[in-house]
């Protein structure tokens, strides 16, 4: 498993593990992304006992609305990444891709908003550099 980032010495890094969703959307080969004005892939951190894919379908609800179908592992990455007001985390990241299901409420969280966009044009504006290598990652597969 690849990491990515540097560790700042000195710097007390808290362990996040957490899954996240590439959503596509296969008639006009856009994706989902979420926007608080930076911009992330849907998903985040694992609670508790839950299972990557418990945690990756909560998640989707909270900030979208929507629960998912075709669940599938894309990858898997570690981190040194800033967390904002978390503080410095040291991320253990899983990825799978995947399409929106149902709307079944209304997001959780107000902050953010779900974007359709074109994957290449925001291969270099993901705020965490490690969404930036799984999406550059993701644009080199589905080109192939």
């Amino acid at each position: 498993m690849i990491r990515i980032g540097n560790k700042i010495e000195g710097e007390k890094y808290t362990k996040r593990y957490a899954a996240y969703s590439i959503i596509e959307r296969k008639e006009d080969n856009k994706i989902a992304i979420a926007t608080d004005g930076e911009f992330f892939f849907l998903g985040g951190g694992i609670e508790g006992n839950e299972t990557e894919i418990e945690a990756l379908k909560r998640e989707l609800i909270e900030e979208a609305g929507y629960s998912i179908k075709n669940i599938k592992y894309f990858d898997k990455v570690m981190a040194w990444a800033d967390g904002g007001k978390r503080g410095p985390l040291d991320v253990t990241a899983t990825f799978y891709t995947a399409e929106f299901d149902e709307k079944i409420a209304d997001p959780i969280e107000k902050d953010h908003k779900v974007l359709w966009v074109n994957a290449k044009d925001y291969k270099d504006k993901l705020y965490h550099e490690y969404q930036r290598y799984i999406l550059n990652k993701y644009i080199n597969r589905t080109n192939s």
